[in-house]
């Protein structure tokens, strides 16, 4: 056989084993696959076969595929619906909160403003109130003050001497004699002051509280006093009679105790406290100065005055004073009367 029939055999035979290529000659000439062998047309059967499921696979694939593909474009149209319906959702309560929250701060603003109104309001009246206190205050401690204008006190009436008489008659006639009265004071009570007994060695008797039922003998007794408290023998006495005065007045006029120790260390120099509580100095061929803070008398003594210069005894009782003439509460020595 040459070489051109045996490659004309191999190309019928490619040809023949070709599905395409047999199914195409299948389809187009059935006379011509009568002609073809046996396995050649089982071959051209199994391929049409073939090509048939893949016929079918491909639209049942493309039916899934188109399928799948509109659920996932359901899902996820639904999806962007509900996130889009949430995201509205916070808006709106957004929006809400805001007016709301705008709301409360007009409400809160309105309320403070109201409030500071209030409390400009209560602040105003405080500050009358505390004029008011103050001058009931004030008046309070007048009528307190005036309610005392006929009262003494008595140190130095050693406890129990009274035991057994009244009062008021023991202090009237005790008066009577150490102050040389023509007669006899008239007084309305007589009582110790408020406080423990004090009965040991050494403790200071409670002093007398005594209120004369004449403004008059009350000013005599104090009168006679002072005057007995100039001499030697008044200012070793054993008692001691002195206004008395509220505890205010008293603290006040306490308060200038140091200016006064020192202004018995001043030679030449006049002072005293005039009620209720202004100390006031007259130095020697000087003006009368007068002074409601002790620590403005402070700085006045001490640069003016030159205490201390004098070399008086502070305790002599010797330096010139006007104690009596503006009544001014006397020193208290604790000596026992009787």
């Amino acid at each position: 056989m040459s070489n051109r029939q045996t490659r004309a055999g191999v190309e019928k035979l490619q040809a023949d084993s070709n599905p395409a290529s047999a199914a195409s000659k299948a389809n187009t000439s059935p006379a011509h696959a009568d002609s073809m062998p046996q396995w050649a047309q089982d071959m051209m059967s199994e391929v049409k076969k073939t090509n048939a499921g893949i016929t079918k696979y491909r639209e049942e694939t493309k039916a899934e595929m188109e399928k799948w593909a509109k659920s996932l474009e359901d899902n996820t149209k639904a999806q962007f619906e509900l996130l889009r319906e949430e995201v509205r959702l916070i808006s709106e309560t957004t929006i809400s909160l805001a007016n709301e929250m705008e709301a409360r701060k007009k409400e809160v603003d309105g309320t403070l403003n109201d409030q500071s109104d209030s409390i400009t309001s209560m602040e105003t009246k405080l500050k009358e109130m505390e004029k008011e206190i103050l001058k009931l205050r004030g008046r309070s401690e007048d009528l307190e003050a005036r309610s005392r204008r006929n009262n003494i006190r008595i140190v130095g009436v050693r406890e129990g001497a009274e035991t057994g008489k009244k009062p008021s008659e023991f202090i009237a006639g005790l008066l009577k004699e150490k102050l040389g009265l023509s007669v006899t004071p008239t007084l309305d009570r007589a009582h110790r002051a408020l406080g423990a007994r004090r009965d040991g060695a050494g403790a200071p008797p409670r002093a007398f509280v005594v209120r004369c039922h004449y403004y008059t003998e009350k000013e005599e007794i104090l009168k006679k006093a002072r005057e007995m408290e100039r001499t030697p023998e008044g200012r070793n006495g054993r008692i001691h009679i002195f206004p008395d005065y509220t505890q205010e007045v008293n603290n006040k006029r306490a308060a200038f105790k140091e200016a006064r120790s020192l202004l018995r260390t001043c030679g030449g120099v006049r002072y005293g406290l005039r009620y209720p509580a202004t100390l006031v100095i007259t130095p020697e061929g000087g003006q009368t100065k007068t002074f409601e803070n002790p620590k403005d008398a402070m700085e006045f003594i001490k640069k003016t005055l030159n205490p201390g210069s004098s070399g008086c005894d502070p305790d002599s009782g010797r330096h010139r004073s006007v104690v009596g003439m503006l009544g001014c509460r006397p020193r208290v020595w604790h000596q026992t009367w009787m």
